[in-house]
């Protein structure tokens, strides 16, 4: 891979949150001087697969920057993740840090059982599990569940613990890893609504619509800007974005990825999205999940975009710093 400089990082400053114990962060003011150089994003389970790889409706995807491993999302299904990376020949054993894009069951279901997995190797992976505040707040879903908790990760939470994981609650920004962010919760200044509209979360003791306060997201800096994941993008893909180049760096958005959650939006909403991220200048676009297929078609009309440079993000797909996206067959 050609190296890059990133001097022009070397200067930039952000805010950076700083966890201060377990669900608490300070800001300071800082250089941003680590951007990574050898970085890919593989990924593990999304909706389209082809081959030897299996589908769901889920998301999960490996992160590599410059020799750390971060697992984004766990996937669907119980299995899936660890299918999938046995059939694409990857070891996930060089995971240290899990980063939980928000506490839905197609995005974490596959955690204790590729933590299991892997300590059945003898492997001391996925001892840091990163999530947004927000994230163990008990949810429902009264037309068809009552009053049955709905939020999985609450009872899964002791399973993990005893396990020796410890769980990480960012408020705002966090450097997880040298050159990889997790975004915290995320401002939302733009009415984007890209989320269920039934489920109920319990605030302040009260029950109140769901918007998924815990919905994150994760990026890679790099000397051509944030390469940046989303699971399903509930804060919005603009307000996620914006909140990036606000709060972590004010970079390029040289990549975007994962789930943006528009597969039902309509026309108006797309087309609003796709002026939007044109305006912002996504360079490319390798979404999948609950996205949908001529959601990001249409994206790449919008963002004026290429066959090469945006692409469903099916299974075993990749997008690798330097070289741009390797999509599989079937999501050519």
């Amino acid at each position: 891979m050609k190296k890059q400089s990133a001097l022009p990082l070397i200067s930039c400053l952000v805010v950076m949150a700083v966890p201060d114990g377990l669900g608490a962060t300070s800001t300071e003011r800082r250089p941003l001087s680590n951007a990574a150089e050898a970085v890919s994003v593989t990924i593990l389970s999304s909706n389209l697969a082809n081959g030897a790889t299996v589908g769901e409706w889920g998301l999960s995807a490996l992160v590599e920057a410059d020799g750390q491993c971060v697992l984004f999302d766990a996937g669907r299904y119980p299995d899936t993740v660890l299918r999938n990376a046995e059939a694409l020949n990857i070891d996930l054993s060089c995971v240290t840090d899990v980063v939980l894009s928000h506490f839905h069951f197609d995005h974490t279901t596959g955690l204790l059982p590729i933590l299991r997995d892997l300590r059945s190797q003898g492997l001391e992976a996925g001892l840091r599990v990163h999530v947004a505040s927000g994230f163990f707040l008990p949810r429902r879903m009264p037309s068809s569940t009552g009053d049955a908790e709905w939020n999985q990760m609450i009872a899964m939470k002791d399973s993990l613990e005893a396990m020796g994981v410890s769980f990480i609650e960012h408020d705002g920004p966090a450097e997880i890893l040298p050159s990889i962010w997790v975004t915290g919760s995320i401002s939302r200044p733009n009415p984007e609504r890209n989320y269920p509209s039934t489920i109920h979360v319990r605030m302040d003791g009260e029950w109140v619509e769901d918007h998924v306060p815990d919905s994150q997201g994760l990026t890679v800096v790099t000397p051509q800007g944030h390469i940046v994941l989303l699971g399903c993008g509930h804060s919005g893909v603009v307000n996620a974005l914006e909140h990036v180049r606000n709060e972590i760096a004010d970079l390029p958005i040289h990549a975007l990825m994962g789930g943006l959650h528009l597969f039902a939006a309509s026309d108006e909403v797309l087309g609003w999205t796709g002026d939007r991220l044109r305006d912002i200048g996504v360079e490319h676009l390798m979404a999948g999940h609950c996205t949908g297929i001529e959601p990001l078609i249409r994206l790449r009309t919008a963002l004026n975009l290429s066959r090469r440079t945006a692409v469903v993000g099916a299974v075993g797909s990749q997008f690798v710093y330097g070289e741009g996206i390797r999509p599989t067959a079937i999501a050519m």
